[in-house]
């Protein structure tokens, strides 16, 4: 704003300049064409310090009249032109040389006024005006004192400007830092203050979000450690029975759909039994990892193979296993991981190819449907509940998984 006002005092002062100027030489003319050529003798014409009259415009001299546009003189109405200029050292200079119209030498603004007499006779008045030195160092000391003000004001307003970025950017911070601190052990840490109304709401709502999280956690780790408990005795109840009936049915004439019953339910209570240890190795949160043990992927991959082949009778697939190799893991948590892979490749493929390739330390299981096979481009093609698992599992300890769609099917891979 002073900024703007300062260029507006400049402004001001032309039109000052200019509002004074016109009724002065306004004034001038309405007082020559009031005397009555009849009556009296026509006066002189207007001159003074600064002031010059001429019925013709040729009487004007021909340096001054080149400066100003005749055309467009019309009665009542002046005609500026600015006479002065600077030079690159601040020195003045002069566009016309004025003669003797101002007395103090060369004129800075001069005024071409034209008024109509009566009759068709005109007149022309020619106005110069010189600017004082007092004047100058007003209207420099003027310029001067609002860019100091205009200065120390914007100082002022980025110094405030800073000092509420910072009173505002203080609570954040304390609120970033409680909420970091927030943790699913972490309830009893006291609401910040946070000076601010709005920052109070919002970690009020984070609060209520994590206690709502860790309620959920609480409820989801008691879930499966009750699950777990109360699973194991009726699995081992059935795993029990079902053995022992297998036993009193052994007779030479068990058909083989009795065998393959029996078949069935040995598999049913392996894979149950397998789900829950996933289930609980998942939520195991504990730092103490499983011993690990130098493990032989191969031989452990046949087993798996050889117990999830059922899974591949009377479809059109081809299994082909290349490489070998060892890893130091926890046993359990391979088994797992294999056992879920292995499952989840011959449980989507129903008319294709299953590849699995072995090598130190990492498992690679690709599935593929022939063309055949009506698969819709949105389905879940390759991807259930065990690939979700094999994803907790690697992350519970840090070994790298990658599960990517192919074509018409999905790449897994694990390295331990």
């Amino acid at each position: 704003m002073v900024l703007a006002y300062t260029q507006l005092l400049e402004y001001y002062l032309e039109l000052g300049i200019e509002i004074r100027t016109q009724r002065f030489l306004e004034q001038t003319a309405e007082d020559y064409a009031a005397v009555d050529p009849e009556k009296a003798a026509r006066p002189a014409l207007p001159s003074g310090p600064g002031l010059s009259g001429y019925l013709n415009l040729s009487d004007i001299p021909p340096q001054i009249l080149g400066v100003f546009a005749p055309d467009d003189l019309q009665h009542g109405e002046a005609i500026r032109f600015t006479n002065m200029g600077f030079s690159e050292d601040d020195e003045k200079q002069f566009v016309v040389e004025t003669l003797d119209l101002c007395r103090e030498g060369n004129c800075e603004l001069l005024f071409l006024y034209a008024y109509r007499l009566a009759g068709d006779g005109w007149l022309y008045l020619l106005h110069g005006i010189v600017g004082s030195d007092e004047i100058y160092e007003e209207l420099e000391f003027t310029d001067r004192f609002a860019i100091a003000i205009g200065s120390l004001l914007a100082g002022l307003l980025l110094l405030v400007a800073a000092l509420l970025v910072r009173n505002i950017d203080a609570p954040l911070r304390k609120l970033n830092r409680w909420s970091a601190a927030q943790g699913e052990s972490a309830s009893d840490l006291e609401l910040p203050n946070l000076r601010f109304r709005e920052f109070d709401m919002l970690a009020n709502r984070i609060q209520f979000a994590f206690e709502r999280m860790r309620e959920g956690v609480n409820k989801e780790k008691l879930f499966l450690r009750h699950a777990s408990h109360e699973l194991r005795t009726p699995i081992a109840i059935l795993s029990t029975n079902v053995e022992l009936l297998d036993r009193l049915s052994d007779r030479p004439e068990r058909t083989e759909a009795e065998q393959a019953a029996f078949v069935r339910q040995y598999r049913a209570l392996d894979e149950v039994q397998l789900l829950m240890e996933t289930l609980l190795w998942v939520n195991r949160q504990s730092d103490n990892l499983p011993k690990s043990e130098q493990i032989d992927l191969r031989r452990e991959l046949d087993c798996i193979i050889e117990n999830y082949s059922y899974l591949l009778d009377e479809r059109d697939v081809s299994l082909t296993v290349t490489g070998s190799g060892e890893a130091t893991a926890p046993v359990a948590a391979v088994r797992i991981v294999l056992s879920n892979l292995v499952r989840n490749a011959f449980q989507y493929t129903m008319d294709g190819e299953v590849r699995i390739a072995i090598a130190p330390r990492e498992i690679s299981v690709e599935n593929s449907s022939s063309v055949n096979d009506n698969i819709q481009p949105d389905d879940e093609y390759g991807f259930g509940l065990g690939l979700e698992l094999v994803g907790l599992i690697c992350q519970r300890f840090a070994w790298c998984y990658s599960s990517s769609e192919a074509s018409r099917g999905r790449i897994t891979t694990v390295h331990l």
